[in-house]
């Protein structure tokens, strides 16, 4: 009997883009620092039909250099022919002058969905089977990529550098993929690193990237380690109260062993977590194949079978979720507040007086407490977003030599103190905005009400 999964959450019809190349525009996945990514489909004889991921550069024409970073993913993806690594099918130029990668759609969601909903209460626990399976497959991806050659014989040298929980899909149906090698290290790379920067996501850094040192495959291999850490303990393996203080957690090793979490946590499971994620590169695993063999030691030894079966039971019941969520709709209260139209029009036209009057758009909350339904806006979905912070071009964090040499010292920084320059560029998102004014409209008329 055939599963059901559950609808895509793409928003149809985003920036008016009906079709890129010969692929018609179903949805709006994801926006990312350089472009978008986008639901597709490619259509032949014989009703012929294929669903796709379409991810686009939009940059100015004179940007010769995400160009090439670009196309530098594009030829990277396109010579890894792995089960365990998205592949890609195509890499072209629309008639509108628009780059564009077309990938394998996988109907799933990401690792990093999987723990929050799980972490949140919102679904048991992951069984350790679904863990090991995923670290598994990643494992076995990193080891095929690390190990990749050219044509000539020459070794790539490929390093990830962005192994973290939303770069790893999981299906439905089961089947691992590790996606986004837009920040991939490898010998032929037309574009390098700009020194002192960052790239990769805060809480999946190695110390080797935080320091500046020399970047291999090990890398890869200690945020692999914070990936199982994650997935069996449910708790983030590195996360301060400030991007400063992680960065000095991350260098000196400071995370709270799996057996404070649980005391009946596997041993044999913890020493693979301390050798995976120990700050000398040279002690930890040299080899994501190494890693991938005491892993499957381990779940032999327990008694537990890697691969599909042990994660579509878990994605069943996210898809489950998911799908029960989607079809909510809120309650509608019988003490409803109503008002009428010039009411609302002088409500509204204070609040944009409130709003245009101050200095910043900080989102303004309703007061804990207030128990208010509107009747006339719908309250839309929650839209999950990752959690982790992204660090990666253009977007780049820039660490000074005093920072550095403090990352590398005993000295703790307190936390606000730091002088180092962050420049991510985050704005508030148009949601909360609107939320925000939602909030404002609602408390406005309950007070009229009241009085």
């Amino acid at each position: 009997m055939c599963k059901v999964s559950p609808p895509s959450r793409v928003v149809g019809g985003m920036l008016g883009v009906e079709r890129i190349g010969r692929y018609e525009v179903l949805g709006h996945l994801a926006s990312g620092g350089m472009g978008q990514v986008y639901l597709a489909k490619h259509t032949g004889l014989g009703g012929f039909e294929r669903r796709v991921v379409v991810k686009t550069l939009d940059v100015a024409d004179d940007e010769d250099q995400f160009v090439t970073m670009f196309l530098d993913e594009a030829r990277l993806v396109g010579a890894l022919h792995h089960q365990y690594i998205a592949p890609v099918y195509e890499v072209g130029q629309d008639g509108d002058g628009r780059y564009y990668i077309v990938m394998d759609y996988i109907p799933g969601e990401t690792a990093e969905a999987m723990f929050r909903r799980a972490s949140e209460g919102e679904l048991p626990a992951i069984p350790l089977g679904f863990a090991l399976s995923v670290v598994y497959a990643v494992a076995s991806a990193l080891d095929y990529a690390h190990k990749l050659c050219a044509s000539d014989g020459m070794p790539l040298q490929i390093v990830h550098r962005d192994v973290s929980l939303s770069n790893v899909m999981i299906g439905y149906q089961g089947g691992v993929k590790l996606i986004d090698f837009g920040i991939a290290k490898s010998a032929n790379r037309a574009t390098k690193t700009v020194a002192g920067t960052l790239k990769g996501k805060f809480g999946y850094l190695s110390p080797e990237q935080v320091l500046r040192g020399s970047v291999d495959h090990r890398t890869d291999i200690f945020a692999l380690g914070i990936i199982l850490y994650e997935l069996t303990t449910m708790k983030r393996a590195f996360v301060g109260s400030s991007e400063l203080i992680t960065l000095e957690q991350i260098v000196k090793g400071e995370y709270t062993p799996p057996t404070e979490h649980d005391p009946s946590y596997p041993q044999a499971l913890a020493a693979i977590v301390a050798r995976a994620l120990d700050v000398d590169p040279a002690k930890r695993f040299q080899s994501a194949r190494e890693m991938a063999h005491e892993l499957e030691a381990l779940a032999r030894a327990s008694g537990i079978a890697l691969g599909d079966s042990a994660i579509v039971g878990s994605m069943a019941e996210l898809a489950q979720l998911l799908a029960t969520k989607s079809s909510q709709r809120f309650a509608r209260s019988s003490r409803r507040v109503r008002t009428g139209p010039e009411l609302v029009a002088k409500i509204e036209a204070k609040i944009e007086a409130d709003v245009a009057a101050r200095e910043d758009l900080t989102p303004i909350v309703a007061m804990r407490g207030m128990t208010l339904v509107s009747p006339v806006v719908e309250i839309p979905e929650h839209v999950d977003d990752d959690l982790t912070v992204p660090v990666s071009s253009p977007n780049e964090l820039v660490l000074t030599p005093t920072d550095l040499v403090r990352l590398g010292s005993d000295e703790r920084p307190t936390s606000g103190t730091s002088k180092l320059p962050v420049h991510l560029g985050y704005k508030p998102g148009v949601l909360w905005i609107l939320l925000a004014l939602l909030a404002i409209l609602v408390g406005m008329v309950a007070a009229i009400i009241v009085r």
